[in-house]
C-alpha cells in the first residue's frame, strides 16, 4: 500500500515544514536556516555532529535513512565541504522531497535509493559520523536490532569515528535495550551513552533517546554539550548508570 506524503507548514516559523507520512510527523526542515532543528532528538543528534571529527578537517558522514534529509542540510550548514552520502529506501519519499525541499546549491550530498542492511556492504568508508534514523511511521526494521548491522555500521568508522542512532521507544526501554546491546556485542569496549529526556531515558514515558558509540572513544566533550546544550530537561546515561539500565544489577 502506498504512503500518504505531506508537508505541512509550521505553525512555529514563516520558513518550516513538516513532513507527514501517514499522518505522523517524520521530519522537520527550515530551508531559510537548515540549522534550526526542531524536533528535541535531532537537536541532540545536532550537537553529535558539532562534536565530530576536527574543526580542521571536513566531515564524511553516511546517513543511513533521509526523510526530508534535516540532518544532512545542518551538516552541509555546519560543517563547509562536508561529503555526505544518503541511503534511504523509498524513492518516492526522496523525489517528493527533493521537489519541494530542494538541496542547497554546493552541498556535497550523493543519494543512493536502498535498503541500508544491503548499503552497508557496499559502500566506501571510513566515516567521520555515521547515523542510523530508520523508520517507516514509528516502526524500524528488525535488522537495526542485529549485532551484524552494528557491526557493519562500526566497521564503516574512521579512527575516532562516531556511530550515532536515533531510538524511538515505547516507554520501558525495550527497544534502546536490543539497541544498545547489539552494539555492545558487536564490539564490547566501544564506548556508549546515551541521551534523551530523563522521563523517558528512565523507561516512564514514551519518546526518543539518542545512543552514541565510538571502538576509538566519545568526542571530548560530548557529554557536557548534550547537558549543557539541551533541549531540557536533558539526561545523560554512560558508565555504571547506562551499564545498570542495559544490564542491571550484577
Amino acid at each position: 500500500m502506498a504512503l500518504h506524503i505531506e508537508f505541512e507548514a509550521d505553525v512555529f516559523s514563516k520558513h518550516g515544514l513538516t513532513l507527514l507520512v501517514d499522518g505522523t510527523a517524520q521530519s522537520h526542515v527550515d530551508l531559510l536556516d537548515p540549522t534550526h532543528l526542531f524536533f528535541e532528538y535531532t537537536r541532540r543528534l545536532g550537537h553529535v555532529i558539532d562534536a565530530a571529527g576536527t574543526s580542521s578537517e571536513p566531515l564524511r558522514v553516511l546517513h543511513l535513512g533521509g526523510g526530508a534529509l534535516t540532518l544532512a542540510r545542518y551538516v552541509a550548514a555546519t560543517r563547509p565541504g562536508a561529503r555526505q552520502l544518503v541511503v534511504e529506501l523509498d524513492r518516492e519519499l526522496l523525489d517528493l522531497v527533493l521537489e519541494r525541499l530542494p538541496l542547497p546549491e554546493g552541498a556535497h550530498i550523493e543519494l543512493v535509493v536502498g535498503d541500508a542492511a544491503s548499503a552497508i556492504e557496499a559502500v566506501d568508508g571510513p566515516f567521520d559520523l555515521v547515523i542510523v534514523d530508520l523508520y517507516t511511521l514509528l516502526q524500524a526494521p528488525a535488522f537495526v536490532e542485529t549485532v551484524d548491522f552494528m557491526s557493519g555500521c562500526l566497521a564503516l568508522l574512521a579512527p575516532g569515528g562516531v556511530l550515532a542512532v536515533n531510538v524511538a521507544d515505547a516507554a520501558g526501554l525495550d527497544r534502546l535495550r536490543r539497541q544498545a546491546r547489539a552494539i555492545a556485542r558487536a564490539d564490547p569496549g566501544a564506548a556508549l551513552l546515551v541521551a534523551g529526556d530523563p522521563s523517558v531515558l528512565s523507561g516512564a514515558e514514551e519518546g526518543n533517546a539518542v545512543l552514541v558509540a565510538s571502538p576509538g572513544g566519545l568526542p571530548r566533550g560530548l557529554r557536557e554539550r548534550l547537558l549543557a546544550q539541551g533541549p531540557h530537561p536533558a539526561e545523560v546515561l554512560d558508565g555504571d548508570r547506562l551499564d545498570f539500565v542495559l544490564w542491571g544489577a550484577c
